[in-house]
Protein backbone atom coordinates (compact mmCIF):
# COMPACT_ATOMS: atom_id res chain seq x y z
CA UNK A 1 0.00 0.00 0.00
CA UNK A 2 1.43 3.46 -0.49
CA UNK A 3 0.81 6.79 1.03
CA UNK A 4 -1.89 7.94 -1.35
CA UNK A 5 -3.90 4.55 -0.71
CA UNK A 6 -3.38 5.37 3.00
CA UNK A 7 -4.51 8.91 2.58
CA UNK A 8 -7.81 7.70 1.22
CA UNK A 9 -8.83 5.20 3.92
CA UNK A 10 -12.20 6.29 5.73
CA UNK A 11 -11.19 7.26 9.48
CA UNK A 12 -14.12 6.29 12.11
CA UNK A 13 -14.44 8.14 14.39
CA UNK A 14 -16.30 6.87 17.39
CA UNK A 15 -19.33 8.56 18.93
CA UNK A 16 -20.26 8.02 22.50
CA UNK A 17 -24.07 7.88 22.86
CA UNK A 18 -26.52 7.55 25.58
CA UNK A 19 -28.86 4.79 26.33
CA UNK A 20 -31.69 5.52 28.92
CA UNK A 21 -34.28 3.07 30.36
CA UNK A 22 -37.15 4.24 33.15
CA UNK A 23 -39.22 2.21 35.05
CA UNK A 24 -42.11 4.03 37.32
CA UNK A 25 -45.16 2.17 39.63
CA UNK A 26 -47.78 3.38 41.91
CA UNK A 27 -47.12 1.03 44.62
CA UNK A 28 -49.91 0.99 47.38
CA UNK A 29 -50.74 4.67 46.81
CA UNK A 30 -54.26 5.68 45.15
CA UNK A 31 -52.45 8.15 43.07
CA UNK A 32 -49.75 8.11 40.52
CA UNK A 33 -47.87 11.45 41.41
CA UNK A 34 -44.52 10.71 40.11
CA UNK A 35 -43.77 12.13 36.51
CA UNK A 36 -40.54 11.86 34.35
CA UNK A 37 -39.29 11.78 31.02
CA UNK A 38 -36.18 11.48 28.73
CA UNK A 39 -35.41 12.86 25.31
CA UNK A 40 -32.54 13.24 23.40
CA UNK A 41 -32.26 16.02 20.64
CA UNK A 42 -29.11 17.59 18.69
CA UNK A 43 -28.49 20.32 21.94
CA UNK A 44 -27.90 17.05 24.34
CA UNK A 45 -30.21 14.39 26.47
CA UNK A 46 -32.43 15.51 29.50
CA UNK A 47 -33.71 13.63 31.88
CA UNK A 48 -36.22 14.37 34.88
CA UNK A 49 -37.46 12.73 37.74
CA UNK A 50 -40.29 14.49 39.80
CA UNK A 51 -42.59 13.17 42.76
CA UNK A 52 -45.40 15.45 43.93
CA UNK A 53 -47.09 16.48 46.72
CA UNK A 54 -51.15 17.10 47.31
CA UNK A 55 -53.26 13.82 46.29
CA UNK A 56 -54.38 13.71 42.60
CA UNK A 57 -55.73 17.12 43.08
CA UNK A 58 -52.13 18.60 43.70
CA UNK A 59 -49.19 15.95 43.41
CA UNK A 60 -49.88 14.01 40.35
CA UNK A 61 -50.84 18.04 38.63
CA UNK A 62 -47.40 19.24 40.17
CA UNK A 63 -44.92 16.80 38.86
CA UNK A 64 -46.97 16.63 35.42
CA UNK A 65 -46.48 20.41 35.41
CA UNK A 66 -43.16 20.11 36.08
CA UNK A 67 -42.30 18.28 33.33
CA UNK A 68 -44.27 19.12 31.17
CA UNK A 69 -42.96 23.04 31.61
CA UNK A 70 -39.10 21.90 31.76
CA UNK A 71 -39.20 19.49 28.39
CA UNK A 72 -41.40 22.62 26.65
CA UNK A 73 -38.79 25.37 27.57
CA UNK A 74 -36.00 23.08 27.12
CA UNK A 75 -37.14 22.17 23.37
CA UNK A 76 -38.25 25.93 22.32
CA UNK A 77 -35.62 27.73 24.00
CA UNK A 78 -32.50 28.92 22.44
CA UNK A 79 -30.05 27.51 25.58
CA UNK A 80 -26.40 28.85 26.10
CA UNK A 81 -26.17 28.35 29.43
CA UNK A 82 -27.54 24.70 30.94
CA UNK A 83 -26.80 25.96 34.10
CA UNK A 84 -28.36 29.20 33.76
CA UNK A 85 -31.33 27.10 32.23
CA UNK A 86 -31.87 25.21 35.36
CA UNK A 87 -31.91 27.51 37.45
CA UNK A 88 -34.52 29.83 35.81
CA UNK A 89 -36.83 26.67 35.05
CA UNK A 90 -36.76 26.13 39.09
CA UNK A 91 -38.40 29.60 40.08
CA UNK A 92 -40.84 29.28 36.89
CA UNK A 93 -41.91 25.76 37.94
CA UNK A 94 -41.69 26.78 41.49
CA UNK A 95 -44.21 29.85 40.69
CA UNK A 96 -46.35 27.89 38.22
CA UNK A 97 -47.15 25.36 40.99
CA UNK A 98 -47.48 27.91 43.83
CA UNK A 99 -50.86 29.09 41.58
CA UNK A 100 -52.10 25.13 41.07
CA UNK A 101 -55.74 25.88 42.32
CA UNK A 102 -59.03 23.54 42.21
CA UNK A 103 -62.45 24.30 40.03
CA UNK A 104 -63.26 27.17 42.82
CA UNK A 105 -60.05 28.70 42.12
CA UNK A 106 -58.49 28.27 45.75
CA UNK A 107 -54.86 26.80 46.09
CA UNK A 108 -54.75 23.34 46.45
CA UNK A 109 -51.18 23.87 48.37
CA UNK A 110 -49.29 21.45 45.46
CA UNK A 111 -45.94 20.74 46.02
CA UNK A 112 -43.10 18.63 43.89
CA UNK A 113 -39.44 17.67 43.86
CA UNK A 114 -37.56 17.59 40.70
CA UNK A 115 -34.12 16.12 40.16
CA UNK A 116 -32.60 16.61 36.54
CA UNK A 117 -29.77 15.97 34.31
CA UNK A 118 -28.44 17.24 31.29
CA UNK A 119 -25.57 15.68 29.01
CA UNK A 120 -24.06 16.81 26.13
CA UNK A 121 -20.11 15.97 24.85
CA UNK A 122 -19.68 13.70 27.88
CA UNK A 123 -20.57 16.52 30.53
CA UNK A 124 -23.15 15.82 32.56
CA UNK A 125 -25.47 19.30 34.40
CA UNK A 126 -27.17 18.98 37.38
CA UNK A 127 -30.25 20.43 39.32
CA UNK A 128 -32.40 18.99 42.41
CA UNK A 129 -34.66 20.21 44.52
CA UNK A 130 -36.79 18.20 47.49
CA UNK A 131 -35.75 14.75 48.50
CA UNK A 132 -35.68 12.45 44.59
CA UNK A 133 -32.04 12.20 44.51
CA UNK A 134 -29.14 11.71 41.74
CA UNK A 135 -26.70 8.95 41.29
CA UNK A 136 -23.52 8.30 39.36
CA UNK A 137 -22.41 4.85 39.23
CA UNK A 138 -18.81 4.30 38.45
CA UNK A 139 -16.20 1.37 38.31
CA UNK A 140 -19.22 -0.50 40.12
CA UNK A 141 -19.99 2.18 43.21
CA UNK A 142 -22.74 4.01 44.10
CA UNK A 143 -22.38 7.70 44.72
CA UNK A 144 -25.47 10.09 45.86
CA UNK A 145 -24.52 13.16 44.22
CA UNK A 146 -27.60 15.36 46.19
CA UNK A 147 -29.07 15.77 49.65
CA UNK A 148 -32.66 15.45 50.62
CA UNK A 149 -33.63 18.69 51.49
CA UNK A 150 -35.41 17.60 54.71
CA UNK A 151 -35.83 18.66 58.16
CA UNK A 152 -32.83 16.29 59.15
CA UNK A 153 -30.47 18.52 57.13
CA UNK A 154 -31.89 21.58 58.96
CA UNK A 155 -30.91 19.50 62.00
CA UNK A 156 -27.80 18.11 61.00
CA UNK A 157 -26.76 21.85 60.46
CA UNK A 158 -27.40 23.33 63.99
CA UNK A 159 -26.01 20.37 65.71
CA UNK A 160 -22.78 21.07 64.01
CA UNK A 161 -22.64 24.31 64.80
CA UNK A 162 -23.51 24.03 68.07
CA UNK A 163 -27.46 25.39 68.16
CA UNK A 164 -28.63 22.44 69.24
CA UNK A 165 -28.06 20.45 72.37
CA UNK A 166 -28.19 16.21 71.35
CA UNK A 167 -31.13 15.91 73.49
CA UNK A 168 -33.09 18.88 71.15
CA UNK A 169 -32.00 16.99 68.40
CA UNK A 170 -33.63 13.93 69.37
CA UNK A 171 -36.63 15.12 69.99
CA UNK A 172 -37.39 16.69 66.87
CA UNK A 173 -36.06 13.76 64.96
CA UNK A 174 -40.25 12.67 64.41
CA UNK A 175 -40.45 15.32 62.00
CA UNK A 176 -36.95 15.14 60.40
CA UNK A 177 -38.37 13.58 56.70
CA UNK A 178 -40.84 16.83 56.41
CA UNK A 179 -39.23 18.42 53.61
CA UNK A 180 -37.81 22.28 54.10
CA UNK A 181 -37.71 22.92 50.07
CA UNK A 182 -39.75 21.50 46.59
CA UNK A 183 -41.20 23.00 44.18
CA UNK A 184 -44.29 25.26 45.37
CA UNK A 185 -42.90 26.33 48.19
CA UNK A 186 -42.50 29.97 46.98
CA UNK A 187 -39.67 31.60 46.40
CA UNK A 188 -37.60 28.50 46.34
CA UNK A 189 -33.83 29.28 47.55
CA UNK A 190 -32.78 25.74 48.83
CA UNK A 191 -31.70 24.19 45.55
CA UNK A 192 -28.65 21.54 44.88
CA UNK A 193 -26.39 21.97 41.59
CA UNK A 194 -23.34 21.37 40.10
CA UNK A 195 -20.45 23.93 40.32
CA UNK A 196 -18.76 22.24 37.56
CA UNK A 197 -19.99 19.79 34.79
CA UNK A 198 -19.11 16.54 35.32
CA UNK A 199 -17.23 14.61 32.63
CA UNK A 200 -18.00 11.38 32.38
CA UNK A 201 -16.61 8.33 31.38
CA UNK A 202 -16.76 4.55 29.40
CA UNK A 203 -19.64 3.11 30.95
CA UNK A 204 -20.76 5.58 33.64
CA UNK A 205 -24.46 5.27 34.96
CA UNK A 206 -26.53 7.61 36.19
CA UNK A 207 -29.63 7.11 38.27
CA UNK A 208 -32.18 9.71 38.88
CA UNK A 209 -35.02 7.83 41.31
CA UNK A 210 -38.07 8.91 43.40
CA UNK A 211 -37.82 8.53 47.40
CA UNK A 212 -40.27 5.41 46.96
CA UNK A 213 -36.83 3.49 45.55
CA UNK A 214 -33.77 4.50 48.09
CA UNK A 215 -36.36 4.33 51.40
CA UNK A 216 -36.93 0.66 50.49
CA UNK A 217 -33.81 -0.50 49.14
CA UNK A 218 -30.11 -0.09 50.84
CA UNK A 219 -27.46 1.32 47.91
CA UNK A 220 -25.96 -2.09 48.01
CA UNK A 221 -28.80 -3.51 46.98
CA UNK A 222 -29.72 -1.08 44.22
CA UNK A 223 -25.96 -1.25 42.74
CA UNK A 224 -26.66 -5.07 42.94
CA UNK A 225 -29.93 -4.90 40.62
CA UNK A 226 -28.21 -2.62 38.10
CA UNK A 227 -25.16 -4.82 38.21
CA UNK A 228 -26.42 -8.33 37.58
CA UNK A 229 -28.50 -6.73 34.73
CA UNK A 230 -25.86 -4.45 33.44
CA UNK A 231 -26.10 -5.95 29.69
CA UNK A 232 -30.26 -5.36 30.24
CA UNK A 233 -30.48 -2.12 31.87
CA UNK A 234 -34.54 -1.88 31.03
CA UNK A 235 -34.43 -5.02 33.03
CA UNK A 236 -32.63 -3.47 35.76
CA UNK A 237 -35.22 -0.36 35.83
CA UNK A 238 -38.22 -2.60 36.22
CA UNK A 239 -35.97 -5.07 39.12
CA UNK A 240 -35.65 -1.70 41.08
CA UNK A 241 -39.36 -1.31 40.98
CA UNK A 242 -40.59 -4.97 41.83
CA UNK A 243 -37.99 -5.49 44.39
CA UNK A 244 -39.20 -1.71 45.93
CA UNK A 245 -42.48 -2.67 45.97
CA UNK A 246 -41.79 -6.52 47.15
CA UNK A 247 -39.80 -5.36 50.16
CA UNK A 248 -42.12 -2.45 51.58
CA UNK A 249 -45.30 -4.40 50.27
CA UNK A 250 -48.68 -2.87 51.52
CA UNK A 251 -47.09 0.73 52.21
CA UNK A 252 -45.17 1.29 49.36
CA UNK A 253 -44.72 5.08 47.71
CA UNK A 254 -44.97 5.70 44.22
CA UNK A 255 -41.54 4.58 42.95
CA UNK A 256 -39.62 5.78 39.52
CA UNK A 257 -36.31 5.16 38.16
CA UNK A 258 -34.39 6.27 35.20
CA UNK A 259 -31.03 4.90 34.56
CA UNK A 260 -28.52 6.84 31.78
CA UNK A 261 -25.83 4.91 30.54
CA UNK A 262 -22.31 6.27 28.56
CA UNK A 263 -21.03 4.50 26.36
Amino acid sequence: MNMDDERNIPTVKYEPRLDMFASSIMGTRKYQQDSYACIETPAGSLAVVCDGMGGLEGGERASGLAVKTLLEDYITDSITDIKKFFRNEVKVIDNLVCRISDDNGRPVGAGTTIVAVHIDDGEMNWISVGDSKIYVIRNNELHCIVREHNYRLMLNSMYAKGEITLEQYRSEENKAEALISFLGIGNVSLIDENEAPLKLIQGDMVLLCSDGLYKSLSDERILAIISDNYFDLQRAADELTEAALSYSGRGQDNTTVVIVKYQ
